[in-house]
């Protein structure tokens, strides 16, 4: 009897991992921040990146991301910097004060503190986030952390955030703002620009003035094509470190208004895509003259200010 002819194999798709609602290590979790959160789901709300719920099935969905624990977080990192700075160096003005703490509190300081204690393999994010290298982005990172800072609060209070604010950002604080690296600021948009956008920033002189011995460089520094930073200085290296410092202002700059811009996207819940008119003028959705409702314009939050050099030294008259 004849065999019968073998059925042709259906080519399987690849297999792809579904982003599910159960990939959370609370216990490793835990572990990196010494913390046994009360309530596992402020955890996961501080881990859950916006992508990562957008990414679940409908019937997976629910929660929320860590945008408001990060609001929040921020505070309370602010907060507990600010107090140990008014104790531990009680000869300095307010805005020596300031500069301190804007080096502490930093993107580059809590995106490196995120990458030492590998938050980033905790973090919930989306496929597409991830193979974009976004458990390594400096801003996911540095937003992340602050989000757990705030969870932290909201589950223990603020003895608990500040223990952890205390040993993640301050245990070493004559260490970091003494890190000849660290007042160096083309070293610090090196490090947030590899780990925004992996990729370099690049200088190049764009006009010599004067007298050789009075000469005046300007440098620009440019991130991705777009000149993101202009200095001006007696030497090349000087005028360098200008540019960098001017960038890192623009980028703090970037970062608060998509935030801001975002926030109110979600309050405003799509009202600008239903102006009058259905076309695409200034009043959809831009929050600017030609919003509805008769609402000036939100008050932007202050900048976080980059430090200058000058913080190594003023340690020798406190410590």
């Amino acid at each position: 009897m004849p065999k019968a002819p073998k059925e042709p194999k259906v080519p399987q798709a690849p297999h792809v991992p579904r982003v599910t609602a159960r990939d959370f290590d609370l216990r490793g979790f835990e572990a990196i921040v010494h913390y046994k959160f009360r309530d596992s789901e402020l955890a996961r709300q501080a881990l859950t990146h916006r992508s990562y719920l957008h990414s679940l099935p409908d019937k997976d969905k629910g929660g929320e991301s860590n945008e408001r624990m990060e609001f929040l977080g921020d505070s309370v990192v602010g907060l507990v910097v600010n107090e140990f700075l008014y104790r531990k160096f009680t000869s300095l003005r307010e805005g020596e004060l300031t500069k301190m703490k804007s080096l502490l509190v930093s993107r580059v300081i809590l995106s490196r503190t995120a990458k030492d204690m590998g938050l980033g393999d905790y973090i919930l994010l989306s496929e597409a986030e991830t193979g974009s290298g976004g458990r390594d982005r400096a801003s996911i990172l540095a937003d992340t952390l602050e989000g757990v800072i705030g969870a932290v609060y909201l589950d223990g209070g603020l003895e608990p955030a500040r223990r952890l604010t205390e040993r993640l950002l301050l245990r070493q604080v004559h260490e970091i703002l003494s890190d000849a690296n660290l007042a160096n600021y083309k070293s610090m948009l090196q490090e947030y620009v590899q780990g925004e956008f992996k990729t370099h920033p690049q200088y190049r002189i764009s006009s010599e003035l004067g007298p050789d011995h009075e000469k005046v460089f300007t440098v620009e520094v440019v991130v991705n094509q777009k000149v993101l930073g202009r200095g001006h200085g007696n030497n090349k290296k000087e005028a360098e470190q200008e540019a960098a410092r001017d960038a890192l202002l623009h980028f703090e700059k970037i970062v608060r208004n998509d935030r801001q811009d975002h926030r109110r996207r979600r309050r405003r819940g799509g009202r600008g895509r239903r102006s009058r008119g259905g076309g695409g003028g200034r009043g959809q959705g831009q929050g600017g003259p030609g919003q509805q409702g008769g609402r000036g314009p939100e008050r932007e939050p202050r900048e976080r200010r980059e430090p200058e050099g000058w913080a190594a030294s003023q340690l020798q008259s406190d410590t």
